[in-house]
């Protein structure tokens, strides 16, 4: 079936905001006197932010996460879209494709985000971490997106970074794109991501405009 619907994450494939949220915590850390090299807080702080008060005990973690938070915020303003993100977007529209967003972010750091780069009317229908649908691999807002867009599983194909963008657009039977700059890699266990075997994988955004 032609390909109608094009499913994008937002985090680490549309916008460096990875970077943006390393760069938070490493200050936050920092005036506190803790020294983590960026692998280390990726792995230790990124996620699972409810077990690590058990694992530092001592650390006023939750003050420490509000303060990248508000750091985040305030820089939002300023981050980068990934090389050629826009031109790929404009080539779906040009060719006829509803284009949307699903992300995991908090709709007032998404729409701050998007309205920095004047893209926040141009997706069919986005939906962010706290919009009561879940959070990939969860897909009920991929189900929520298909809805709203009228398109179908077989005729979209999700673009996202992470493993939970593969294993929720496979989930719902769509064709799947690993978008995995070298840059991501200190962000995502890339061996693992490819595990989840991905339809395509792509390094750049010219390279995805050979799959629309």
């Amino acid at each position: 079936m032609a390909l109608t619907h094009v499913l994008f994450d937002w985090d680490g494939t549309l916008a460096r905001t990875l970077d943006l949220w390393l760069l938070g915590n490493q200050r936050a850390f920092e005036t506190r006197g803790y020294d983590f090299d960026p692998e280390t807080i990726v792995r230790e702080f990124f996620h699972n932010h409810d077990t690590v008060p058990d694992r530092y005990p001592h650390m006023d973690f939750p003050s420490i996460a509000a303060e990248v938070r508000s750091f985040v915020m305030r820089n939002l303003p300023n981050v980068a879209l990934y090389e050629d993100a826009v031109t790929v977007l404009d080539a779906c529209r040009a060719r006829g494709l509803t284009i949307s967003l699903v992300s995991s972010s908090a709709r007032g750091l998404l729409e701050t985000g998007l309205d920095a780069h004047s893209l926040g009317t141009r997706f069919g229908s986005t939906i962010a971490g706290d919009d009561g649908f879940g959070h990939k691999p969860d897909t009920r807002p991929f189900r929520e997106t298909l809805r709203r867009v009228g398109a179908t599983p077989k005729e979209t194909l999700v673009i996202g970074d992470s493993h939970v963008d593969i294993d929720a657009g496979r989930a719902m039977g769509c064709r799947t794109c690993l978008f995995a700059p070298e840059p991501n890699r200190l962000f995502h266990d890339h061996a693992a991501s490819l595990a989840k075997q991905p339809d395509h994988v792509v390094e750049n955004w010219p390279s995805v405009l050979e799959l629309i």
